[in-house]
């Protein structure tokens, strides 16, 4: 019983590769199978071109017009200005201003958190509140050779002129006595 089930199945294994190996001999005779592609003009009838053609050569052309498409279009987009529409793609001048950038907010950040700090500090002052501890060894931190004073032009003229009033004030109230 058991030899008649294993013939049975060598002959479909049999079968079946045959079937195969004639479905590949039938594919590979119509890929070499010559056919003739003509144009011709539909009014004189006369042939403008025609070629010979086999299932390989049309697919050796296709294959050959896909692989030089791909080529040209890689070339454009490397050597022309197209390579900047690419998402993803930055510059290194455009990198180099990203990272500048980033380091000026960064800095920026810093600076008004240290403001803040000293607006809550000066509030808390003027509300009459105690300074904490880290206020305290902050303001300390600071020394008067640390500050630099800067006058501008039109303090320097303010400050003159208040002098002047000054003055004057003082003078009329001596004459008035």
């Amino acid at each position: 019983m058991n030899s008649q089930r294993s013939n049975t199945i060598k002959e479909k294994g049999a079968a079946m590769r045959l079937r195969l190996s004639n479905k590949w001999q039938d594919f590979s005779e119509r890929m070499h199978h010559k056919r003739r592609l003509v144009l011709m003009d539909t009014d004189t009838f006369k042939e403008n071109f025609s070629m010979e053609l086999t299932g390989v050569n049309i697919f050796t052309y296709v294959g050959i017009s896909v692989i030089a498409l791909i080529l040209l279009s890689m070339l454009l987009i490397a050597f022309t200005p197209l390579h900047n529409l690419i998402p993803g793609y930055i510059k290194p001048e455009q990198r180099e201003e990203i990272v500048r950038s980033a380091q000026t907010i960064d800095s920026l950040e810093q600076i008004i958190d240290g403001h803040e700090q000293m607006i809550a500090t000066i509030q808390d002052v003027i509300s009459g509140k105690p300074l904490t501890e880290e206020q305290k060894q902050q303001t300390e931190e600071i020394s008067e050779e640390a500050v630099v004073y800067r006058h501008s032009k039109s303090d320097s003229l303010l400050r003159l002129e208040i002098e002047a009033k000054q003055k004057q004030y003082k003078e009329s109230k001596k004459k008035k006595k």
